[in-house]
């Protein structure tokens, strides 16, 4: 008769390969529960090192990107991830430098329709805390903002292009449905549409490179 061998008789070893047996016997729910029960910890320790590594990894791979331009459309007619993606390629078409790590920033989903809410995300996302460098706006925001200096002067920003494209322009700043048909009509149902550079912009070279392609019908 085999004799009975006790858990406090055991080797770590030999618990160990009796626990391995027991998770494996068990299925689904009761090999979770199992699991929770007595390996708790272990499991915390591992969601959290997890975590680490994935944290850092994002934030390696931001560090790493360079962005170019940074838009941001209110009232988008389209907000899709799909559509922010086919948006930011063909910006990057556009004053991409071919890098790898060439990335432009895009927010379709700023609204103008009033509520505490929308207001404040609006605000955010034209700030300097938002870092955008382009925003299409309807007539209302335009002004609103424009009233706040939010708009950089577009002589500034085009310099001896500016007057190239003054016909494509309503109050001084470029009105999409004024300029040949673009990727970016598709996003502005609206018209006047303003394409305005921000005043706190870091990447106003960018920007008049974009304005440029769009008034001239560049695709």
């Amino acid at each position: 008769m085999e004799k009975q061998q006790y858990e406090s008789d055991m080797t770590s070893r030999e618990k160990w390969q009796k626990q391995w047996r027991t998770i494996r016997r068990l299925k689904g729910k009761d090999r979770l529960e199992y699991l929770w029960q007595y390996y708790k910890a272990v499991l915390v320790a591992l969601v959290a090192v997890v975590l680490v590594i994935y944290t850092a990894a994002v934030m390696i791979g931001n560090a790493m990107q360079d962005t170019l331009l940074s838009i941001v459309i209110v009232d988008s007619e389209i907000t899709s991830d799909e559509a922010a993606a086919e948006l930011e390629q063909g910006i990057l078409d556009i004053i991409g430098t071919g890098g790898k790590h060439d990335h432009v920033e895009t927010v379709l989903t700023a609204t103008s329709v009033e509520n505490d809410e929308n207001i404040m995300k609006l605000r955010v996302s034209l700030s300097t805390a938002g870092e955008a460098d382009v925003v299409v706006c309807g007539e209302s925001v335009y002004e609103e903002y424009a009233s706040q200096g939010a708009f950089a002067d577009m002589e500034e920003v085009l310099g001896d292009e500016y007057d190239s494209c003054a016909g494509y322009m309503t109050d001084g700043q470029v009105d999409l449905t004024k300029c040949p048909e673009s990727f970016l009509n598709r996003y502005a149902g609206y018209s006047p549409a303003y394409l305005c550079v921000l005043s706190h912009s870091e990447h106003t070279e960018n920007a008049a490179e974009l304005i440029k392609a769009v008034v001239s019908g560049q695709e």
